[in-house]
């Protein structure tokens, strides 16, 4: 989630420069305008290097990390850890600035340490009671950990200081959907469409919603217009290639299956999803879809393997295929 306004961070970060630091700021703002985040951190490393007291710096090295391309889940986290101890480090020469509790809380969420977000967030509503982005957050983060009542209060609170927010809805209905609470879910997807109606992921996520509630042609229009809207989203591809085979659509499903893996090439589970649709049909075309997955996803791995060895008999392909039409979109 998006943490302060880039312009507000932008101001905090300046004042705290002097001149030549200033001159380097700048140099660093504009490589991160333009997606250089390697850079960015350099000119924040000199900075520091001439000046360790200087919060700025720290704060804006703490964001260029947080933007750093990585190639997989494990360079995340490192970027993510890097960015954590740039906060820390700001906060403890500045604790009078919100924003950084924020951006801090915020990327704490982002790493799934709900309750060190929760606690950090509070510290920046203490300072700024109606702090729009640090409510935002401290919701995301109640509901992360399943607590939805207390989520529901922030969302509520940030809506009363931005109801036009997408952001918000967007959110909202997240932690609506992972609770179960589909209806309410679908409703705030529908707001971000009155603010927003070219949004595709509006579109995608009250499909899914849609989904859940048995409204299976709504959830298949919602779908066809998020492709409308955005072509190479191979999210609504994915998700109405489940729905299809539901229905016992296969031809059709595989079509959208193979678009979004196409569209998606690392995303494991359109793979695996193209594995079930095939597994009575072709199993060994189906076991490549498998062995595909586990690459992508070693995580997940003994899941693609108990379904390679599934393949290898007649009852187990067709558990995998009822396994899959009883769990209608439940996995992801």
């Amino acid at each position: 989630m998006r943490k302060i306004c880039l312009m507000v961070l932008s101001a905090c970060l300046l004042t705290a420069c002097g001149g030549g630091e200033t001159s380097l700021f700048r140099k660093a703002q504009m490589a991160a305008d333009k997606g250089q985040f390697d850079k960015a951190v350099r000119y924040y490393s000199t900075i520091i290097k001439n000046n360790p007291e200087n919060y700025a710096a720290y704060a804006g090295r703490a964001l260029a990390y947080e933007q750093l391309p990585a190639q997989d889940a494990q360079a995340r986290q490192k970027n993510r850890q890097l960015a954590a101890r740039d906060y820390a480090k700001a906060v403890e020469l500045n604790y009078r600035r919100p924003e950084l509790f924020n951006n801090l809380g915020a990327l704490y969420v982002d790493m799934g340490r709900y309750e060190d977000a929760v606690l950090t967030l509070n510290q920046a509503l203490v300072m700024r009671p109606n702090y729009f982005m640090a409510l935002l957050n401290r919701a995301v983060a109640y509901s992360r950990m399943g607590k939805l009542s207390q989520a529901l209060v922030d969302f509520t609170a940030a809506e009363r200081l931005n109801p036009s927010s997408e952001l918000l809805y967007l959110n909202r209905g997240l932690a609506q959907f992972s609770s179960g609470a589909y209806e309410g879910a679908a409703a705030d997807y529908t707001e971000m469409m009155a603010i927003n109606p070219d949004n595709p992921r509006a579109y995608l996520e009250r499909g899914r919603a849609l989904m859940k509630l048995n409204a299976y042609q709504n959830a298949m229009d919602d779908f066809q217009q998020a492709i409308a809207l955005k072509p190479d989203y191979a999210m609504p591809y994915f998700y109405a290639a489940e729905l299809l085979f539901n229905k016992g659509d296969t031809d059709q499903a595989l079509a959208y299956a193979e678009r979004a893996k196409l569209l998606a090439p690392n995303y494991a589970p359109a793979y695996e999803m193209m594995g079930d649709m095939l597994a009575l049909e072709s199993p060994v075309e189906a076991t490549q879809h498998y062995l595909a997955a586990r690459r992508l996803d070693p995580q997940r791995a003994l899941r693609y393997q108990g379904k390679i060895r599934m393949m290898t008999t007649e009852e187990g392909r067709k558990r995998v295929v009822a396994g899959r039409f009883y769990d209608l979109n439940n996995q992801y």
